[in-house]
């Protein structure tokens, strides 16, 4: 397990100093060393494990105009673009430890890497102190060097530095000694989503998780709507959050979920297999998300507004000028019943895992209020215009099948999961204020599709007609 050192310092003996101290640590380490403000800002591109911070630093390598707000200027810039990172901070007067407890808000005591022993995140030494430096650097060393403990079993799959951290962090964490690795697609963001199966020394479970890995923010607003929102539901219907892993990765930051016990695969496997199996999924699912929209009021909204929270306006005007849409502005005006409750706002069937208990739900970086019928809407419409669901890019619906979206024994023709879509129609009916929110509902979600360029335009512009049909002849 290599150590990634950053150090930021211009003093050519200090940095002689220390590479003598770094030859010495246990283990392998990577030292880089810059001298400047610009230096450290493009070596913060790069993957660290402990930056290594000098306040009193010029602004580009070789100047003459030093100044410990360069270096308060870099510590700054850490949180920001290495949130996850710790930092030792070299200081050589008062004045310098004044700039450095500017950013002393963000200091906190965690187990960075694991190893039931919590650190500051920032540390403060004085340049004249080069004992001390070792001892802690010693100390990260063995922490970094400990996780190789964990063995990692990808089948294959490719984690960068920052996701090999974060999963080993985590094992290490419960005590785990193997961690087998499994893609787990959940969204089309940015985010990475993959299965843990954990293990102990014995080779017994320990945990079968689910892990996201994004950016710092995405990860706590996950974590946010799972401890405010989440949590209003049956226990049965989401998995127990293990835990958030904010150090230790760099700007890369985790939060972990275990499943539960016999799996059979996303709701979009079932729904392709086991036609019956995938209706008492859907009514599982309805079941389990009553609380989100139980007792709900009423309101009054526009069309409009139930497209923005999925497609903003920017992007809509995108879509509404590279096709033929014009009738869509009059439709947008229109005022509806909404039922107005908390949403998943992505319920995909790979969003939706199933487990011998039912079916439980993952992925919460959009749980928010939203319509009573967008998630079935969605769960519904998923199955075509997800690339991993059943009906992606199969020959149904025809372009006459999805004009007739409204009328289900027409559309529901030739259909290879019918069941799966009734019973995703039916929730979506039950649980709205009327047809004209389902109808709203399909329709910011078709929209939304039309932003993407893989997208069968086609067959979603042959939806939306069917979905103006529908509006109009409930009306």
């Amino acid at each position: 397990m290599t150590l990634h050192l950053l150090l930021v310092e211009d003093d050519n003996d200090f940095v002689d100093a220390l590479r003598r101290i770094v030859e010495e640590l246990p283990g392998e380490t990577e030292l880089r060393a810059v001298g400047s403000r610009q230096g450290a800002y493009e070596a913060l591109s790069s993957f660290v494990d402990l930056i290594i911070l000098d306040l009193k630093i010029p602004t580009v390598e070789g100047a003459l105009d030093a100044d410990p707000r360069h270096g308060s200027a870099v510590f700054n810039k850490i949180r920001t673009a290495a949130p996850g990172t710790p930092v030792l901070v070299l200081t050589g007067s008062p004045g310098e430890v004044f700039l450095a407890n500017q950013g002393m808000d963000s200091q906190q005591q965690v187990d960075v890497w694991g190893e039931g022993e919590e650190r500051g995140t920032i540390r403060f030494v004085r340049k004249d102190n080069i004992g001390q430096c070792r001892e802690l650097l010693c100390a990260v060393a063995s922490a970094v060097e400990g996780l190789s403990s964990v063995e990692l079993a990808g089948g294959g799959i490719e984690l960068t530095v920052a996701e090999d951290r974060l999963l080993r962090i985590f094992a290490r964490k419960v005590r785990g000694r193997r961690c087998a690795v499994s893609e787990l697609r959940g969204g089309l963001s940015d985010a990475r989503v993959l299965r843990l199966a954990v293990t102990d020394e014995q080779g017994a479970p320990l945990h079968d998780a689910v892990a996201k890995l994004s950016s710092h923010e995405e990860v706590r607003s996950e974590a946010d709507c799972y401890d405010v929102e989440v949590v209003r539901l049956a226990p049965a219907a989401t998995p127990r959050k293990l835990g958030l892993l904010e150090y230790g990765a760099h700007r890369l930051a985790g939060v972990f979920f275990g499943l539960a016990d016999g799996s059979e695969g996303s709701a979009f496997q079932v729904a392709g297999k086991s036609p019956e199996r995938a209706s008492e999924i859907v009514a599982s699912l309805e079941e389990s998300m009553q609380k989100w929209t139980e007792g709900v009021p009423e309101r009054r909204r526009t069309i409009r507004s139930v497209r923005r929270p999925l497609l903003g306006d920017e992007l809509f005007r995108e879509v509404q000028e590279s096709l033929d849409l014009a009738w869509v502005e009059e439709f947008e005006r229109r005022r509806i019943q909404v039922r107005v409750g908390c949403s998943h706002g992505d319920l995909h069937g790979e969003n939706v895992l199933v487990a011998s208990s039912g079916a439980q739900l993952i992925d919460y970086a959009e749980v928010g209020p939203g319509p009573a019928s967008l998630d079935p809407v969605t769960l519904e419409l998923s199955v075509l215009f997800h690339p991993r669901g059943p009906g992606y890019g199969g020959a149904w619906p025809s372009g006459d099948h999805a004009k007739a979206w409204g009328s289900l024994e027409q559309y529901l023709e030739e259909c290879p999961f019918p069941k799966f879509v009734k019973e995703c129609r039916a929730w979506a009916l039950r649980s709205a204020a009327g047809w004209r929110e389902v109808a709203a509902c399909a329709y910011a979600y078709l929209v939304k599709q039309l932003k993407y360029p893989e997208a069968d335009r086609r067959r979603a512009c042959a939806l939306l007609e069917g979905v103006k049909r529908f509006y109009e002849e409930s009306t």
